[in-house]
């Protein structure tokens, strides 16, 4: 009996023990603080807009439709830059997703980037023509967003659009041409054959490339409109060697944007000399061979994402994408008002092509650096080497404050 008491004894003592310490573990322990509660994650919309058959990307072919180049557009550009944020998530609290928006008409695009906006998206990339910007610019007047050019280099958007909420990443013609012509000139071929084709592009490139030899003090000698096609009755303007014969000339600069007679320029001129413009030297935003500043990574990561080569407009949906996750991060917010002040302020990011890149005050235009790619090579990387500023040395590029008719940071 004794010892069946005793048992009894020890088990309601260990009962009672099992409770207590139970009750321990409900119990919050003491003089320790209370974790706060995690912050809610944010979310930051980047809209990618697009037009449904947008004519720019349409192959380049030949009359006997062979695909001379296929063009893309840079939704793989803005991909990476999307992946690249995700290590940054922990940091931020904040995500930041891409919406994929394709309108069916240029008309169609001032409604579409409205009503994002009204749905909470401050940011948008514009993969547009530059003919949809004008109306777009009026109905988005003095709204909370930025608007990213990420493709079209029309001088007028920088210079008589004029409107704050647009950042041109794209490079512009001047941009491109003043390249090109810094190279030209420091390697002393001074003498210039211009050889124009019959398109709107084709002026404007070539409107672009005269008044870049004039800023730097190269010489066209001669300026000559050719004829597309093979026609033996106008053999006189769509014959290379025809066209440049007679004239004394230390380089050839072709403005084709349909390309079908530039590629048969090199090795057909009446006299052996550089062909620059729309084939061989072009001025370019980027090339799959620059092989600095971390370039070769970019190109693997988009690679991998796209199955073909990074081109000009890759790379600056990439960075437009980079300008707003970096904005966040630089300010530890995601709030718009900040971020904008950044991006449009002192904000600078890293392009991978040197220099640090920045938006100018008066244009809105990107500061960056142009290469100038030959088809397996980058030869050079512009501003080039004796080309001063001031300032800034990437405002040798383009239109600088004095000359530009674009003046919205006063």
């Amino acid at each position: 009996m004794a010892s069946q008491s005793i048992t009894k004894a020890l088990l309601v003592t260990l009962l009672l023990a099992g409770a207590s310490a139970g009750a321990a573990a409900q119990a919050p322990a003491p003089n320790r603080e209370t974790a706060p509660p995690a912050a809610a994650l944010q979310h930051v919309h980047i809209a990618f807009v697009e037009i449904k058959n947008d004519p720019r990307y349409a192959p380049i072919s030949t009359y006997g439709n062979i695909v001379l180049k296929r063009r893309e557009h840079p939704l793989a550009g803005a991909e990476v830059g999307i992946g690249e944020a995700a290590a940054l998530v922990p940091i931020l609290h904040s995500d930041f997703i891409l919406d994929r928006i394709v309108v069916d008409s240029p008309a169609a695009l001032s409604a579409a980037v409205t009503q994002a906006n009204d749905s909470g998206t401050h940011f948008f990339l514009l993969d547009v023509p530059a003919d949809a910007y004008k109306p777009l610019a009026g109905a988005v007047r003095g709204r909370s967003l930025l608007l990213f050019n990420v493709s079209d280099p029309d001088d007028s958007l920088r210079r008589k659009l004029c409107a704050p909420e647009f950042i041109h990443v794209y490079p512009s013609r001047a941009q491109l041409t003043d390249a090109l012509i810094q190279y030209v000139v420091s390697r002393k071929w001074r003498g210039l054959l211009v050889l124009e084709g019959p398109s709107p592009a084709d002026a404007a490139m070539t409107e672009a490339f005269d008044h870049s030899a004039k800023k730097f003090g190269a010489d066209v000698v001669a300026q000559k409109k050719f004829a597309p096609g093979t026609d033996p009755r106008q053999r006189e303007q769509n014959d290379p060697a025809l066209l440049s014969a007679g004239e004394s000339f230390d380089v050839a600069f072709v403005a084709d944007d349909a390309f079908d007679f530039a590629r048969t320029v090199p090795y057909h001129l009446a006299q052996p000399r550089p062909v620059i413009g729309s084939i061989d030297l072009r001025p370019v935003a980027w090339h799959w061979t620059w092989e600095r500043y971390g370039a070769p990574q970019l190109d693997s990561r988009f690679e991998k994402i796209s199955r073909r080569r990074m081109r000009g407009r890759d790379w600056a949906a990439w960075l437009a994408v980079k300008m707003i996750v970096q904005s966040a991060l630089q300010t530890q917010s995601t709030d718009f008002a900040k971020q904008r002040s950044l991006i449009l302020g002192n904000g600078t990011f890293d392009g991978d092509k040197g220099l640090a890149v920045s938006v100018r005050p008066w244009d809105h235009q990107v500061r960056q650096a142009v290469l100038l790619a030959a088809p397996y090579t980058v030869v050079a990387n512009a501003p080039i080497e004796g080309f001063l500023h001031q300032t800034n040395v990437l405002d040798t590029l383009g239109d600088d404050q004095p000359e530009s008719p674009c003046q919205m940071g006063k």
